[in-house]
């Protein structure tokens, strides 16, 4: 007898689906070292056939004719151009009109329950209320064999042991890891959660215990992990022997950071850049060369930020992406906000013609102007870093005054100090001459205590690092 209920091993042609998207082994001596042009058929040929998904999404559709778009008007990749891009914003907006998860899913729920199984996962909210977004069965296989591939290519192999200090709730980093191991890759998961609900000396002691060879997670939870073995431990985390860590580093321009993480650690650092609509889609590999893009799934595009046109490569602007394979919900041409840059590269030490991006450099919503110049507080990171009596972690706060009639803007970067620093005297001079070089604009420098920040900017908690305050506009 067979069932009638939506199996989830039976809503995937498995042989197909492995056929279109390879394993990573296989993956990354075929996909990974095609040419240019084979890389190019294949963009089109999965543009071509989202596209003409999209027209029967009704986010899509409106948007498309609004702009005086038909069907006939996108007939390859190269008319991207012609496309509108779109914000979370938009997705917000759409979501408030259409709850709970808006047209742009592109769905029925309950139909698509039938016989397709749903999976809602959410943005981290960092820079706002959690986005809903849903995946159906092929599209969350999809996201997990994108971080196969990226934890494979950096090295990780059948028999590593995986330590995933990340709840498996809402947000996808734990659950995307847990599925890239466990069902791609011939690698245990351990799924300790964040630290309310594995405490940092708990989550060591249970690296230690358990074999732990990879631990993926962001880098100043990383910073804090290595700081509680060493302190409630008594354990130098360098005597694990971690073959790698897969992290996302943000705008690491001068290597500070990743030098930070790879002398308390004692092993490789790898950078990746992803979101929740897109999964990762660009990683780093052992020639630590750039980040790869995963060309083959997501198309990116880079935009000037006042203008939204194209931009050249190396020139900096918004990342715009397109998933080439997504269907539930279709991502085309979204406008992420974060800035960064292709750079001018050919065939990598790997052997691969991908192309490649900078570091994330910084949100281009996240920015405050400040008398007239833009400010990306993570641009900060450098500076904060290049002095080893910081604890590397920081705030800015932008305040607005009127003296005399006349209104005035500052900014205030509070710097955490360590506990063993010794001889300050210029410091906070020295921190203020750097910033100011980094940031074209002289900001004034305030030092504070280890721990200081914590609350404020989620240091040593799941989830990314909350770096701007502006209170300007504060009601």
């Amino acid at each position: 007898m067979k069932s009638s209920l939506p199996l989830y091993r039976h809503a995937i042609d498995w042989a197909a689906f492995e056929q279109e998207f390879p394993p990573p082994d296989i993956y990354a001596n075929t996909v990974f070292t095609w040419s240019r042009d084979q890389l190019r058929d294949l963009q089109d040929r999965r543009f071509r056939d989202i596209i003409e998904l999209a027209w029967t999404n009704r986010f899509y559709s409106e948007r498309w004719q609004a702009a005086g778009l038909t069907p006939a008007d996108i007939r390859s990749l190269d008319d991207i151009v012609k496309l509108p891009s779109f914000t979370t914003d938009d997705i917000k907006d759409d979501q408030t009109r259409h709850p709970p998860f808006g047209h742009i899913s592109g769905i029925d729920v309950k139909r698509e329950l039938l016989h397709n199984p749903i999976k809602v996962q959410t943005s981290s909210g960092t820079t706002g209320k959690p986005r809903p977004s849903l995946l159906g069965a092929r599209d969350w296989e999809l996201i997990g064999l994108q971080t196969a591939r990226t934890l494979y290519i950096q090295g990780a192999r059948p028999g590593d042991v995986l330590q995933i200090p990340a709840t498996n709730a809402l947000a996808q980093f734990g659950w995307v890891f847990y599925k890239a191991a466990h069902d791609y890759l011939g690698i245990m998961p351990i799924t300790t959660g964040s630290g309310v609900v594995t405490p940092g000396a708990k989550q060591m002691q249970i690296a230690f215990d358990y074999g732990t060879t990879i631990i993926a997670s962001f880098p100043e939870y990383l910073t804090t992990l290595a700081r509680t073995a060493r302190e409630e431990l008594g354990r130098d985390v360098r005597d694990l022997g971690l073959n790698f860590l897969p992290t996302f580093l943000g705008p690491d321009t001068e290597g500070a950071l990743r030098a930070e993480l790879e002398r308390l650690w004692g092993c490789p650092v790898y950078d990746n850049y992803g979101t929740n609509e897109i999964s990762i889609a660009a990683f780093e590999g052992p020639d630590k060369d750039g980040l790869y893009l995963m060309e083959d799934l997501v198309y990116l595009e880079v935009l000037d930020t006042e203008t939204g046109q194209p931009v050249a490569d190396g020139e900096t602007g918004n990342l715009v992406a397109t998933c080439l394979s997504r269907r539930i919900p279709p991502i085309i041409r979204l406008n992420m906000r974060d800035v960064s840059r292709i750079l001018p590269c050919g065939t990598s030490a790997l052997g691969s013609n991908f192309r490649r991006m900078d570091h994330f450099l910084g949100r281009s919503d996240d920015m405050a102007k400040v008398r007239g110049v833009n400010i990306y507080p993570a641009a900060c990171l450098s500076a904060v870093r290049s002095d080893d009596r910081t604890t590397g972690e920081w705030m800015c706060l932008v305040d607005r005054a009127t003296v005399d009639g006349v209104i005035r803007d500052d900014m205030v970067v509070q710097i955490e100090i360590r506990p063993d620093a010794s001889g300050l005297d210029g410091l906070e001079m020295a921190l203020a001459g750097r910033l100011k070089q980094d940031l074209g604009l002289k900001v004034r420098v305030e030092l504070v205590a280890q721990g200081a920040l914590s609350e404020v900017t989620n240091i040593g908690k799941e989830g990314k690092a909350r770096r701007l305050i502006d209170r300007r506009f504060a009601k």
